[in-house]
């Protein structure tokens, strides 16, 4: 069978398309929210419905999406962070051995943490990284947060 240029230049144009439509809704469903759920660009999305706890200890390990670690009582824990973008966009990058008070929760159907505020205590600097409800702030919507692909206001360009 014989194609003739047309045809592979309309499937060529096609591929490319829908590339495009893909890449752009992903985009837009990140920035809006449907990140959430267990995972490095997700986050837990609070319901609400859990009860935030307060945590120190020392630092023992940075993933860009999770912090290791070491309670002032032993326990190794890991506390998810979220969306790895935003963690670089708000200037956070904690160092191992760095002293940090975290406020966090634990989602319902979760065993580990995750994060409203981590504060170094060398600094005194609090980072934010879920309002108190527990919805990530990096996912935009109402105008509020960093939208993945947005400006920074939660307008996200799809």
């Amino acid at each position: 069978m014989k194609l003739n240029s047309r045809i592979v230049g309309l499937i060529v144009l096609f591929v490319i398309f829908g590339g495009i439509m893909v890449t752009t809704y992903l985009g837009w469903w990140q920035t809006e929210g449907g990140g959430r759920g267990n995972g490095p660009h997700g986050g837990n999305a609070g319901d609400g419905s859990h009860q935030a706890t307060s945590l120190h200890g020392t630092v023992n390990g940075y993933d860009l999406t999770g912090l290791a670690i070491i309670t002032d009582d032993g326990q190794v824990l890991y506390v998810q962070l979220g969306n790895s973008r935003y963690s670089q966009s708000i200037g956070f990058a904690p160092q191992v051995g760095e002293s940090v008070t975290i406020n966090a929760f634990i989602p319902g159907s979760q065993d580990s943490y995750s994060a409203i505020t981590v504060t170094l205590d060398s600094t005194g600097q609090v980072y934010a990284f879920r309002d108190a409800s527990g919805h990530p702030l990096w996912t935009g919507g109402n105008g509020k947060g960093n939208g993945g692909n947005g400006d920074g206001s939660g307008n996200g360009k799809p």
